[in-house]
């Protein structure tokens, strides 16, 4: 069954890193559309600290929209789905905007050639516990909702914390 609702109104994203304080603030990507008939080349980065992430939402399908990275050193852990505070306010054409927001949950990789400096045992099981509450995240379905009026949808199947394995 095809839904003719359409996509929420904004996107932003949220990326929490490996450190033991993990930020809890919003960006906002820039955007571009990409078709099915368009060259794929258009998707690689274009620098080297470029990200670029994939929201394949397709409203002929029932099916979830799927968030991917593509980025040598960021993931996607989770896509949810909000209330958009101030979304309801009609545009400048007059059509209602749809009160919803898409949050791209992201987190960024380790380099490989890091550093192994001396740790204490406590800093080694601090940052073993905070990877593996990521992993986690990232790919197990909540069995809760955090709220009522959000919707979380699981990683796809594709999306990795180590893209390079």
């Amino acid at each position: 069954m095809a839904s003719n609702k359409p996509p929420p109104y904004y996107i932003l994203f949220s990326n929490s890193s490996l450190s033991p304080a993990p930020s809890t603030t919003l960006g906002h990507p820039a955007i571009q559309y990409h078709y099915a008939d368009d060259s794929l080349l258009s998707l690689l980065p274009q620098y080297p600290q470029e990200h670029v992430l994939l929201l394949d939402y397709d409203p002929s399908s029932s099916a979830p929209p799927a968030v991917k990275s593509i980025s040598k050193n960021m993931s996607v852990t989770g896509l949810k789905i909000e209330d958009a505070p101030g979304v309801a306010a009609v545009d400048e054409s007059g059509t209602k905007r749809v009160e919803k927001m898409f949050i791209i949950e992201t987190t960024m990789l380790e380099s490989k050639n890091a550093d192994h400096e001396e740790k204490s045992p406590h800093a080694i099981l601090a940052e073993f516990k905070h990877k593996n509450a990521i992993l986690r995240r990232g790919l197990a379905y909540p069995e809760t909702p955090k709220a009522t009026n959000t919707t979380t949808l699981p990683p796809t199947r594709n999306s990795t914390l180590r893209p390079d394995v």
